[in-house]
């Protein structure tokens, strides 16, 4: 369903585009980025139970360069609403996605979906335009609409440890969750 959706997002690596990925880590420390050109795109739920947590996945991530990065962190950016990452799981893919990816928006908790949240190491290097290997490590949150307000953010960013340095990766992929009767943000005004 909306795999396929992120996979269009992630079609290519000749430099494994990433926008936000200017991070300050030595060239010689692999970087987090996203497979393909980064786009930007925005998801809204139009009627969410306040205070249920809901899944969104499917967001590829991968490294620069052989070698491994430590993800110590991932937090919406420019949240409204109260929006906040209650946890993330990191699931290696060596293959596209298939019937056990997460889609956007499920209305469960990664426990209940059985993702383990222990795995925090991305060693996947994204493969070149027209390669028959897909590698990658699905990012996939957990959030919920806390309040009685619509919530929401612009993206998020993840952070990570590599050779020794912090780096910052962005993801520009926002995510509403409509209030059943807010409609004070754009997203949650459209009826279709």
């Amino acid at each position: 369903m909306a795999m396929a959706c992120l996979i269009l997002l992630s079609a290519a690596c000749p430099g494994c585009a990433s926008e936000g990925a200017a991070d300050g880590l030595y060239s010689a420390s692999p970087r987090l980025v996203e497979p393909g050109d980064g786009g930007r795109q925005s998801f809204a739920l139009r009627l969410t139970t306040q205070g249920m947590p809901y899944l969104f996945g499917g967001f590829a991530v991968c490294l620069d360069k052989a070698g491994a990065v430590e993800v110590t962190g991932v937090e919406f950016e420019n949240a409204a609403g109260g929006l906040s990452v209650q946890a993330f799981a990191l699931r290696p893919f060596y293959r596209g996605f298939g019937e056990d990816g997460v889609g956007w928006g499920e209305p469960k908790s990664l426990k209940r979906r059985g993702i383990s949240t222990a795995l925090r190491t991305v060693t996947q290097v994204c493969q070149a335009d027209g390669s028959s290997r897909v590698e990658f490590s699905e990012v996939v949150l957990q959030t919920s609409r806390p309040g009685a307000v619509s919530a929401s953010s612009s993206g998020f960013v993840i952070t990570y440890s590599s050779g020794g340095s912090e780096g910052r990766f962005r993801v520009p992929f926002g995510i509403t969750l409509c209030a059943p009767a807010d409609k004070s943000l754009p997203l949650c005004q459209s009826q279709t």
